[in-house]
Parts: C-alpha cells; sequence; structure tokens
C-alpha cells in the first residue's frame, strides 16, 4: 500500500479528470429535467450517478485495479468523493440555471398610434387614405429659404398611403417621397390622427458648389456674350487688369434672369454645334469657374470682355489645311462623265451615302478631292 498522500492526490487528480464528463452530463440532465417536466434533480442523485461513472472509467483505463482493492483502495474513494462532490455541484447548479430562465416566450405586441375613426371613413376602395398638408410649409434653421414654386408646390399637393399603418411608418414613408420627389434636402413631417400634417423642408442643395473643384470659386460677370454661348464653354475674359480664363457654369439672358441655361443640362455635341446653339449673343449675365486667385479680378471688373476659346483641335480641318498649304486644296466635284484620279479622291457620295477610299470614283454623283478641278479632272 502506497503512502496516504500520494494516493491521495492520485485519487483527487484522476477523480477531476474522470469525473468531469459525467458531472457535466448529469448537470445538463438536471437543466432538462425542470425545463421539461418541471422537476429538479435531487443532488444526492447527481452525486451518486457521477462517482460510479467515475471509477468505471478508471478501470477500464486501468488506473483503478478492482483486482487490487487494498492496494488501490485509498485513490478509488478519493476519486469516488471528488467525482460524488463534482455530482452535486453540477446538479444544483443545473437546477438554479433551469429555475432562474425566463420560460414564458409571449411578448406584447406593442400597437403605435394609428388614425382615427374619423380619417378611416375616409378611406377609399384600395384601403388608401389621403394625407393633406395643412399650414404653412416651416423651415429648417441653417438652410436657404424654400422657393416660392416649391413652397405652393408642396402647400398644394397631398399623397396617398395604406390605412392600416401607424401614424410613424406614415411619417417616414411620406418623408422618404417627399425627398424623392422635390429633391429635399432633409424633410419631416408630423401626421395627425386625421390624415392631417405638417412638413418642415428644406430645399434642394445647390448645384454650383458641387461642381466646382478644389481650388477654384464661381464668379458672374455681365457683358456683351457671343452667339451660341453655353454651359461648358472654355471662356477668356478680359477685366483691363488681367486676363482670366475659366468655364461657363450658367448663361442668362439678362441681368437678374431665371431662365437660365446650367451645366446640368446636356451640352450640344461639338461635332453639330453651330452659332445659333445656345445664347443668342447680346447683353447677359454669365457664371464662369476660375481658379481662386483669379475671381478678386473679376469682382473688381466693371466692364470686362468676354471672349470663347475654341473646344479641342478640330483636326479634319487642320488636315484641310494642311493640304491648301501644299497646294491642293479640298474640292467638290460634281463627277458626271468625267475621269477622277482615285489617288487624289478623299471620298465620294453615291446613292445618299458617303464613300471613303474607293477604286472607282466615276460611279459616284459627287467627289471630294485634293486639287483643284481642273488637275483631278482627267
Amino acid at each position: 500500500m502506497g503512502e496516504l498522500p500520494y494516493e491521495s492526490l492520485v485519487g483527487i487528480a484522476y477523480g477531476l479528470l474522470f469525473g468531469f464528463v459525467p458531472a457535466l452530463i448529469v448537470g445538463l440532465t438536471a437543466v432538462g429535467a425542470v425545463i421539461v417536466y418541471d422537476r429538479s434533480l435531487s443532488p444526492i442523485v447527481g452525486a451518486a450517478t457521477v462517482a460510479p461513472l467515475t471509477i468505471a472509467s478508471g478501470a477500464i483505463v486501468g488506473i483503478f485495479d478492482p483486482a487490487a482493492i487494498p492496494a488501490h483502495g485509498q485513490r478509488t474513494a478519493v476519486a469516488g468523493t471528488v467525482a460524488g462532490v463534482l455530482g452535486v455541484v453540477t446538479t444544483s447548479q443545473g437546477t438554479r440555471i433551469a429555475t432562474e430562465l425566463p420560460r414564458d416566450r409571449r411578448f406584447p405586441l406593442v400597437r403605435g398610434q394609428s388614425l382615427s375613426a374619423e380619417a378611416i371613413d375616409a378611406v377609399d376602395a384600395m384601403g388608401q387614405v389621403t394625407i393633406r398638408p395643412i399650414g404653412p410649409i416651416r423651415e429648417f434653421d441653417g438652410y436657404p429659404p424654400l422657393s416660392p414654386a416649391l413652397r405652393t408646390a408642396l402647400e398644394e399637393d397631398c399623397w396617398r398611403f395604406p390605412a392600416d399603418l401607424q401614424l410613424a411608418e406614415l411619417e417616414r414613408r411620406l418623408e422618404r417621397r417627399l425627398r424623392t420627389e422635390h429633391g429635399l434636402a432633409r424633410a419631416t413631417v408630423s401626421i395627425d390622427g386625421r390624415g392631417r400634417t405638417t412638413i418642415a423642408a428644406a430645399p434642394p442643395e445647390k448645384r454650383v458648389a458641387t461642381t466646382l473643384a478644389e481650388g477654384t470659386r464661381a464668379v458672374t460677370v455681365e457683358g456683351l456674350l457671343p452667339s451660341g454661348i453655353e454651359p461648358g464653354d472654355a471662356v477668356v475674359i478680359d477685366t483691363d487688369t488681367a486676363v482670366v480664363h475659366g468655364t461657363v457654369l450658367t448663361v442668362g439672358d439678362q441681368p437678374g434672369s431665371t431662365a437660365a441655361t446650367t451645366a446640368t443640362e446636356p451640352p450640344v455635341s461639338a461635332e453639330h454645334r453651330t452659332a445659333t446653339a445656345g445664347f443668342d449673343g447680346g447683353h447677359g449675365r454669365l457664371t464662369v469657374t476660375v481658379e481662386t486667385t483669379d475671381a478678386g479680378a473679376l469682382l473688381e471688373a466693371s466692364q470686362p470682355r468676354i471672349a470663347v476659346s475654341p473646344r479641342g483641335d478640330a483636326h479634319e480641318f487642320e488636315a484641310a489645311a494642311l493640304l491648301e498649304e501644299a497646294g491642293r486644296p479640298v474640292t467638290e466635284v460634281v463627277v458626271g462623265d468625267r475621269t477622277i484620279d482615285p489617288d487624289r479622291t478623299l471620298a465620294v457620295r453615291h446613292d445618299g451615302e458617303w464613300l471613303f477610299a474607293v477604286d472607282e470614283p466615276e460611279e459616284a454623283d459627287k467627289a471630294f478631292v485634293a486639287g483643284s478641278e481642273p488637275e483631278v479632272s482627267g
């Protein structure tokens, strides 16, 4: 027989090792007994279950030898005691946990305020109620005032929503619709039980500020504007003290005009523009984006002179100019019965269509050739 301290330590160690899993199973069983059957499991039952299972597990692996009871009696007794304590603890804790768990899974249904019976009586055949604004449209501090047209549109408008919605949901949907339909920067509404709403709105954000690049400013000048000028054109403004380059944002017919063309409108294609596209010409107001350092010069100018710069390079005109400088101007020729040199033929028109790089230009109606008419005719 080994010494008592040694056998006790061995029993404690193996009792904890082999008794943990059975104790955990017993604890879960105690939880299930309370939840399912509404009955608690006795701690004595837990101890009586865990201790034999622990000793049996140790015997299977050879820690506790049933044939050597005198030699392993102490460690077996200590291990069984430790396992029994584990069974008592897990059974008690399992019962306590199951008792404290919320077993009533029914949650109260909290309903918000809905429309009154007076408003419900006005529901149409589709089950929808009409929401109408009352009172003036309020504004938010720190935002620009609403335009008269937008204010009138909000005051005279009405909206239809399902009548079974709560007031909070009606308000949320109306706010979203206002922001979507009118592009409002901010909107809040309050709907009463009779389906009447008060509205507070902020106008759409100004688009000029959002189109400016870093380090630029938008400046408005007045003067004689060239015909055809429109947003997106590059302009040169002479202020006597400086020459400022900028890009057109808006064009107005006259100072204070509300019928202005803005940069948000689609510009006319550069390939199809004429001098009549855009502004008609004459005295008008022009808003341009310029460098921050040039803004002061424009603001101080009394009579600026405005000119439009070329937009990009027109390669077709450059090619025509080079041919003319070489003594071979581009000439339009009616083919008829004459013979045209294919090497000098740039394009031909046949049956209403343009053809390029043709070998037999005589079959065409008209031809554009490089050179004068006597030079290209056979």
